[in-house]
């Protein structure tokens, strides 16, 4: 069972340490000798971020993270788990979690893609807007078809939904204890519904991509430049 690991920060917070990073580097090549990581990756500062949407058909382009909320995304880790629990488990021993939250949701699908590894690396967060629904499945289908005309061009190399029938989990320590809990949670009015991850030759070209996207119609595209993959 597949589980997407979000780590989240303050927005303003400073760029975390060397010997933070190594750290988390430390525990990421653990998880992968065991098979349990299958992909992960630090983010960009959100000063490099941009948020898109289209408005009346014209695209809507807002530099920087997602407004909404007062955290941003600062890394993820996609795992693959027995269950809920073992997902958890990893989220309470991941060195994140001493400082800042980690937030925990299964994957309902992902796909992974060729990757020519000749560009520049984006993560795409698709937000959903309050209210939205797919009851018949043609947004989903929608957003296939385009992915699937990207995959020649070996311009998204994976993408992945998140499933909405059941909570995701907040983990983080506060006044030195670790605490586990259920979501939805009121930091933020949307949710992230699923993720995409692309190579393009730049920021102008991640944002432009992100405008043709159909979710764009639908809700706001975040755009994050990843600056590496964990070895996996």
């Amino acid at each position: 069972m597949e589980f997407v690991l979000l780590f989240t920060a303050q927005q303003g917070a400073p760029e975390p340490t060397p010997a933070g990073m190594a750290e988390m580097g430390k525990y990421a090549q653990e998880l992968a000798s065991q098979k349990i990581l299958k992909r992960g990756a630090p983010l960009a500062h959100e000063a490099a971020a941009a948020t898109v949407r289209m408005r009346k058909g014209k695209p809507l382009v807002v530099d920087g993270p997602f407004a909404e909320s007062k955290e941003v995304i600062a890394g993820f880790w996609i795992i693959d788990v027995a269950d809920r629990a073992a997902a958890i488990e990893i989220a309470r021993r991941c060195p994140h979690a001493r400082h800042a939250a980690v937030l925990v949701q299964r994957l309902l699908y992902r796909g992974a893609f060729d990757d020519a590894e000749s560009e520049t690396p984006f993560l795409l967060v698709f937000r959903m807007e309050p209210g939205l629904s797919d009851p018949d499945g043609a947004k989903g289908r929608e957003m296939r078809a385009f992915g699937e005309r990207l995959l020649p061009g070996k311009t998204l190399i994976e993408t992945g939904r998140l499933a909405d029938q059941e909570p995701h989990v907040r983990v983080e320590t506060r006044r030195q204890k670790l605490l586990v809990t259920d979501g939805p949670f009121a930091e933020a009015k949307e949710v992230i519904g699923g993720y995409g991850i692309v190579r393009v030759a730049g920021r102008a070209d991640a944002i432009e991509l992100a405008g043709r996207f159909p979710h764009a119609q639908w809700g706001p595209v975040e755009v994050r430049e990843i600056l590496f993959f964990d070895r996996v």
